[in-house]
């Protein structure tokens, strides 16, 4: 897995993330910044509702982790 990143250096092209509040552990969501409404007092929007965040609601980000390609599945899982 990733190691978090600060907020600061979270993408704002529209990718969803996943994001976290150090100070408040029962926030976190996978969001993304949504560029059609740069301006919006709440711009993150989170990917399981309309819900939005402000820009200042989350402490670290990290980026989902790559995808397995389709043959490691199998060679992972026990015979």
């Amino acid at each position: 897995m990733n190691s978090w990143r600060p907020m600061d250096r979270a993408p704002h092209d529209g990718r969803w993330i996943i994001a976290i509040d150090r100070h408040d552990p029962d926030r976190r969501a996978v969001i993304r910044w949504d560029p059609r409404r740069c301006g919006d007092a709440r711009p993150w929007h989170v990917a399981s509702c309309e819900h939005s965040y402000p820009q200042d609601a989350f402490t670290d980000w990290q980026p989902f982790p790559d995808c397995p390609a389709c043959g490691e599945k199998a060679r992972a899982e026990p015979a």
